[in-house]
C-alpha cells in the first residue's frame, strides 16, 4: 500500500498519498466511479520522483495504464503526469520540468530490429502490439521477424506465459495476443485470447481454439498408429532395465496445484520422471506449451516422439518441438523397437541440425542413438543428443575471436600508416589501397585518398586514447576539447565516449584552469536534452570507429 502520510516530502515534492489523490481526481473526470485503489496501484508501480521529467513519467504511465485495461493518449498521459508531480496542469508546468531526456533514453530500446516480416501475414487484423517488457508499441512484422527459428521459439514463449503474464497486448483493445500460423503456409499473425466485439480487429472464426483442438485431436488420438507407437515405446522401456514405474495412460497429478495430465507413457529413468508423448499432426502449440510448463513445474521431463520426421518440408507442429528442443527430434518405429529389444537398450532415431559459421544450419542429420546418451534438461524441457545451441555459441565465439584478431591487425596497420602520413602527407598508394580493401571487407569504409580522412575525428580519438595531443600543435589536451566544441561538434558524441572509455576526465579537469570547459559541458548537455539539431550526432563513421577504437563504440554516455 502507498504510505498514507499526506505531507509533502522534505524537498516540497508531493508525497505518495498526494500523488494518489491527484491521479484519482484526474481519473474521476472521465470515470467518476474509478476506485482509489486503482490510483494506489499505479503510483506504487511508477514510484515517481523529483528527478524525473513530466514527459518521462508520462511515457512510463501509458503502458502501466494499458496493462490495467485503460488506453491513454499521450496528451492525456502528460496531463496526468503533471498532476501527479504537483502541477495544476501540463501547460502550467515549468519548461525545465517538462522536458524529457532524448526519446531513445526515456524509453527502452526495442528488442525487435526492423524486419521485412518474411514469416508474417501480409495484411493481418492486428498490425501493432504493445510489448509489456519495454512499454513500446511494435509492428507485427518486426516482432515476428525474418528468422524462422526465433519466430517459432517466440510462439512457444508467448503460449507458455499467456495465462500468467502475457507479454503482448493488442494495441487497439489491449487484449492479450499470441502467435498462430496460417493453415496453408508458414505465415504467422497475432490472435486475441478473447474476441467479444470490443475490438475492430477480428482474428478468429466462430469456433474457439479449444473447440478446434478438441475436435481434431480426439479424432485421431486413438488411431492405429498412435496405439502402435505406445506399444513400441513400452517395449523399448521394458527391454532397458534402467526404466522403472512404466505406466501407460496413467494420470500424473501435480503435487502443488492438483492439476493433472495423462501422458501416453510415463516412466522413471535414473531418478528422472519422463512423460513420453506421441506427437500428432494436430498437437497445437498451446497444447505443447501447457504440457511443457506442467512437467517443468513438476520436475519431470516431457519427451516428444515422432513416427517420422521429414528432412524436407515439415509441419509447423514438428517445428514447434524441433526448434524448442535444441534442434533435436526423436523418431520411434518398428525398426528402432526391434533394435532396442535386441540390444536391451532404449534406442531412438535422432534427427538434428548442426550450425555452420556463415549460415543458419547445415542439412539435417540422422543417427540411431541410445536414450542414455541424451542430455535431459528438465528446467528447460529439452532432451537432446547434439547440442546445437552450445556448438553455435562455440562457433560464434571462435568467429568473434577471429574478427577481433583481424581488427587488431587493421588497427595497428592503420595507426602506423596514419602516424607516418601526418607530418608531410607522403604515402605509398599501394599500401593505402590495400588498407581500403581490407577495411571494406570488415564493413568499414576509407576514402580513396588519405587526404579525405576526417582528421578532426581521428586526431581527437587518438589524443584521448594516449592522453596527449596527437596530430595537432595544441600546447595541451584541453585545447582539443575546445576545438571539438563548437568546431567539430558533429563528432562530439565520439569524443565524449572516448574521454569516458580512456578515463580522461581527471586530465580535462586538471587542465581546465579557467573553468570555461565546465561551462561548455553544462551548456551542451542542456542543448542535447532539448534536442537541439546542432547536436545531432553524425554516425556515418560508426563502422570505422568500431574497428579503430572498439572501446569507444562500446561506451555509453
Amino acid at each position: 500500500m502507498v504510505n498514507l502520510d499526506s505531507a509533502p516530502n522534505a524537498d516540497g515534492y508531493p508525497s505518495p498519498s498526494q500523488q494518489v489523490a491527484a491521479l484519482h481526481a484526474f481519473l474521476r473526470i472521465k470515470n467518476p466511479r474509478v476506485a482509489t485503489r486503482l490510483a494506489e496501484v499505479i503510483i506504487e508501480e511508477l514510484s515517481p520522483s523529483r528527478g524525473e521529467s513530466v514527459k518521462s513519467l508520462a511515457n512510463r504511465l501509458k503502458p502501466v495504464m494499458a496493462r490495467l485495461g485503460i488506453r491513454m493518449k499521450h496528451a492525456t498521459a502528460l496531463e496526468a503526469a503533471a498532476r501527479i508531480q504537483g502541477h495544476s496542469s501540463w501547460h502550467a508546468t515549468p519548461k525545465g520540468v517538462r522536458e524529457a531526456e532524448r526519446y531513445e533514453q526515456a524509453m527502452p530500446t526495442s528488442t525487435f530490429p526492423r524486419a521485412q516480416g518474411l514469416f508474417a501475414v501480409e495484411e493481418p487484423e492486428v498490425t501493432e502490439v504493445l510489448d509489456r517488457a519495454t512499454g513500446r508499441y511494435e509492428r507485427h512484422t518486426d516482432v515476428i521477424g525474418d528468422d524462422w527459428e526465433k519466430a517459432v521459439q517466440l510462439r512457444m514463449e508467448l503460449q507458455t506465459s499467456l495465462h500468467v503474464n502475457p507479454r503482448f497486448l493488442c494495441s487497439t483493445c489491449f487484449t492479450p495476443v499470441y502467435l498462430v500460423c496460417q493453415k496453408e503456409r508458414k505465415n504467422l499473425y497475432f490472435r486475441h485470447t478473447i474476441e467479444d466485439g470490443r475490438c475492430s480487429a477480428v482474428t478468429r472464426g466462430p469456433l474457439s481454439q479449444e473447440e478446434i483442438n478438441a475436435r481434431k485431436y480426439n479424432g485421431v488420438k486413438e488411431s492405429w498408429l498412435h496405439l502402435q507407437m505406445k506399444r513400441w515405446i513400452v517395449a523399448c522401456l521394458e527391454a532397458d532395465g534402467r526404466f522403472i514405474d512404466i505406466v501407460v495412460e496413467g494420470r500424473w497429478t501435480g503435487e502443488i496445484t492438483g492439476a493433472w495430465r495423462k501422458p501416453d507413457v510415463r516412466a522413471v529413468f535414473n531418478g528422472t520422471r519422463v512423460a513420453f508423448e506421441v506427437q500428432l499432426s494436430t498437437t497445437y502449440i498451446n497444447v505443447i506449451a501447457e504440457r511443457r510448463e506442467f512437467y517443468r513445474q513438476e520436475g519431470g521431463l516431457l519427451f516428444w516422439v515422432f513416427s517420422q520426421f521429414n528432412i524436407g518440408a515439415r509441419r509447423l507442429t514438428q517445428d514447434d518441438v524441433f526448434f524448442n528442443n535444441n534442434r533435436n527430434a526423436f523418431v520411434i518405429n518398428s525398426r528402432t523397437r526391434d533394435e532396442s529389444v535386441a540390444a536391451k537398450r532404449f534406442l531412438l532415431e535422432c534427427v538434428w541440425a548442426a550450425p555452420r559459421v556463415n549460415s543458419d544450419a547445415a542439412p539435417l542429420q540422422r543417427e540411431t542413438v541410445p536414450f542414455d546418451a541424451l542430455t535431459l534438461d528438465s528446467a528447460t524441457q529439452r532432451a537432446y543428443y547434439f547440442d546445437f545451441d552450445g556448438e553455435r555459441a562455440k562457433l560464434a565465439a571462435e568467429n568473434e575471436a577471429r574478427r577481433q584478431a583481424r581488427h587488431k591487425a587493421l588497427r595497428e596497420r592503420f595507426e602506423a600508416f596514419y602516424t607516418a602520413y601526418l607530418p608531410d602527407h607522403r604515402f605509398e598508394d599501394q599500401e593505402w589501397q590495400s588498407l581500403v580493401r581490407d577495411f571494406a571487407a570488415e564493413g568499414a569504409s576509407l576514402p580513396g585518398h588519405p587526404g579525405s580522412l576526417q582528421k578532426g575525428l581521428l586526431n581527437s580519438l587518438y589524443s584521448a586514447k594516449y592522453g596527449k595531443v596527437f596530430g595537432w600543435d595544441y600546447p595541451n589536451f584541453i585545447q582539443i576539447a575546445h576545438h571539438m566544441e563548437p568546431g567539430v561538434r558533429k563528432y562530439l558524441h565520439y569524443f565524449r565516449k572516448a574521454l569516458k572509455a580512456y578515463n580522461r576526465a581527471d586530465l580535462i579537469r586538471r587542465e581546465d584552469h579557467s573553468g570555461k570547459w565546465a561551462v561548455k559541458v553544462a551548456e551542451y548537455k542542456e542543448r542535447i536534452r532539448a534536442d537541439d539539431p546542432a547536436y545531432v550526432p553524425d554516425t556515418e563513421h560508426d563502422a570505422l570507429v568500431d574497428v579503430l577504437f572498439p572501446e569507444v563504440m562500446a561506451t555509453q554516455v
